[in-house]
């Protein structure tokens, strides 16, 4: 293969075009497009970085020159199946973003129990404060619990630690070695957390993990932060939390149907920090994503199979 037409799934063709000159070659076509471009030229694609975007079984199926699937970190709306049946590597990107997205944890964490957007609204309106007794807390001292101990949970660990937290973590598949850091049941985490922090993949032991028992089992003073994928908590479950006050507050990147609805009550809480899904998007770990996907594409030039294939023992 000579060349190889890759389409990169976007509604920002100009700053994408902008941020990723230079990173890809010459001998890669790239094709900046809309959902409904990409569906309409899907037959003539090689391959596919579709972001956040349903990839069905027919949209798969009409690629009839597919040769890879190119996810981030999640691949939950990419049918594996069907790209098994049709000889489609699935690839993700490996350790790009950790950091990115465990600074985005803390960010939150900071801003809702220092309440610096009430500070920040009272300042711009002219206000002052009426007492010296805020409610403001210090993560100093407190538990954060960490729920999925890869790398952003290991990253969301080393700045915990800079804070002087006390660290615990719950993950049935990774032993945890860290000396600084203590395994524990899922129940117990639950318990002693004063911060909860997710990071685990969507799957259907995942999926709605967090829900209503959960919430009842928590401090009525914990965080819980989801950066990981929305319907890993049950939202309306949390929203009814939030309500109720039966859990101190939530920091959320992700959400069960993106974007997040216009009327969600979830846009009406205070107790609640909300970002529309940008964990990942630092400059330093968008680089390394695109860098990441272009020498995979390269791979792909030379004959090779592309790295980090989910379906490697499945496609020949």
């Amino acid at each position: 293969m000579s060349t190889l037409k890759v389409s990169i799934v976007t509604n920002a063709k100009e700053e994408t075009a902008a941020f990723i000159k230079g990173i890809f070659t010459d001998k890669i076509e790239l094709l900046l497009q809309t959902e409904s471009e990409m569906r309409n030229s899907i037959e003539a694609i090689n391959v596919l970085i579709p972001g956040h975007i349903n990839v069905d079984a027919e949209l798969i199926k009409n690629g009839t020159n597919l040769k890879m699937i190119h996810c981030g970190t999640g691949y939950n709306n990419v049918d594996i199946e069907a790209c098994n049946t049709n000889g489609i590597h699935v690839a993700v990107t490996p350790n790009v973003a950790a950091q990115s997205v465990a600074e985005l944890v803390f960010a939150c964490f900071l801003t809702l129990v220092k309440k610096i957007i009430i500070f920040d609204h009272m300042m711009k309106n002219g206000d002052w404060k009426i007492t010296d007794f805020i409610g403001n807390l210090e993560l100093k001292g407190k538990t954060l619990g960490i729920i999925g101990y890869g790398n952003i949970g290991k990253a969301s660990a080393r700045i915990a630690h800079g804070f002087n937290m006390n660290l615990i973590a719950y993950d049935p598949c990774i032993e945890i070695t860290d000396s600084n850091v203590s395994s524990v049941s899922f129940e117990h985490l639950l318990k002693k957390s004063d911060f909860i922090t997710l990071h685990v993949l969507l799957t259907s032991e995942t999926k709605g993990m967090i829900s209503t028992p959960q919430f009842e089992t928590m401090k009525n003073t914990a965080i819980i932060a989801n950066v990981c994928r929305g319907p890993v908590i049950d939202e309306a479950a949390i929203t009814k939390a939030l309500i109720s006050n039966q859990i101190g507050g939530a920091c959320l990147d992700v959400f069960e149907k993106e974007p997040l609805a216009k009327n969600s009550i979830l846009r009406q809480l205070n107790n609640v920090i909300l970002t529309p899904h940008i964990g990942y998007c630092s400059d330093e770990a968008l680089t390394k994503r695109f860098q990441f996907f272009a020498d995979n594409c390269q791979r792909i030039l030379d004959g090779e199979k592309p790295k980090m294939t989910i379906n490697a023992d499945t496609i020949s």
